[in-house]
């Protein structure tokens, strides 16, 4: 009887750990499925962007090119 008793706290004990770690892992989970949208971005959004701050970049340089001339040839 007393094997009986040993035997059912050992299988709720574990199985007590084991649900709370498969719902940790599903908490995990859900925690990452929910940054998804934050973190990653369409490939035509991301070339667009690259392209815009690459455009944003070639005027700062014209600009300081401009900049650089207009003190160099005082």
């Amino acid at each position: 009887m007393e094997q009986i008793i040993a035997i059912g706290i050992a299988v709720v004990s574990g199985g007590g750990w084991f649900v709370g770690k498969v719902f940790g892992r599903m908490r995990t989970l859900e925690d990452r499925i929910d940054r998804l949208p934050l973190e990653y971005v369409l490939k035509q959004d991301y070339i667009r962007e690259m392209e815009r701050m690459n455009n944003e970049f070639s005027e700062i340089n014209t600009k300081l090119d401009k900049l650089v001339e207009k003190i160099l040839s005082k």
